[in-house]
C-alpha cells in the first residue's frame, strides 16, 4: 500500500485498513516517514480490534495488539519507527489526532543510511530539525531520568556533528547513519 501522504489523513488510513483486511495480511512493514510509520500503527491497531481509528483515539483504546510492525525509516526526523505513539490527521474535522499504545511500538526497525541519500537538501533540514526538537523535548521534559537526559544529550551532539554535512552532501552515509541514530 504506497498511497500515505504527509500527516497520514484518515481515508487513506481506511483505505489501508480494507486493503489489510482483504488481503488477509498478518504483519506490516512501514518503508517510508514517520507519516508511514504512523500510519502504518493505526492501520494495524484499527484492523486487529475492528475500530475506525477515531476510535482509538487516546490512550489503550484496543484490546487486542497490533499484527507485528516493522519499521524501515527513509528520514532521520520523527522517530516513530520507536515510539508508543500514532499521529494520524483527521481532515474532517481539520485536526490531528494521537493513539498511544506501547504496543504500538515497531517490532525491529531497520535503518540504513543508503535509504536516505536522495532526501532533498530541505527534507534533509527539516527532519533534522525535528529530530533536534524531540531531543530537546526529551532533556527538558517532566519525566526524564540520567539514562534519558544522557541519550538525548548524545542525539544533540549528533545532529550538531552531522546535519550541516547531510545538508550540504546527501550522499556521506556517515553523516547519514549518525543522523538515523
Amino acid at each position: 500500500f504506497d498511497e500515505i501522504t504527509p500527516d497520514a489523513p484518515i481515508p487513506l488510513v481506511e483505505a489501508g485498513i480494507a486493503l489489510y483486511q482483504r488481503a488477509g495480511c498478518d504483519a506490516i512493514v512501514a518503508f517510508g516517514g514517520g507519516s508511514v510509520m504512523d500510519a502504518a500503527k493505526a492501520i494495524g491497531l484499527a484492523a486487529a480490534n475492528d475500530k475506525h481509528p477515531r476510535q482509538l483515539v487516546g490512550y489503550f483504546r484496543g484490546w487486542q495488539a497490533p499484527p507485528p510492525i516493522y519499521a524501515v525509516p527513509t528520514t532521520a526526523g520523527t522517530g516513530s519507527e520507536v515510539t508508543v505513539a500514532a499521529v494520524i490527521a483527521d481532515p474532517e474535522n481539520q485536526s490531528k489526532l494521537v493513539i498511544i499504545d506501547p504496543r504500538l511500538v515497531p517490532k525491529m526497525a531497520a535503518l540504513d543510511p543508503l535509504l536516505m541519500t536522495g532526501l532533498p537538501p530541505h527534507i534533509t533540514a527539516a527532519t533534522g530539525i525535528d529530530a533536534l526538537t524531540h531531543a530537546i523535548e526529551s532533556f527538558v521534559g517532566h519525566w526524564t531520568t540520567a539514562y534519558s537526559d544522557g541519550m538525548a544529550l548524545s542525539a544533540v551532539g549528533l545532529i550538531f556533528d552531522n546535519l550541516r554535512t547531510a545538508y550540504r552532501d546527501g550522499k556521506n552515509l556517515e553523516a547519514r547513519e549518525k543522523m538515523a541514530l
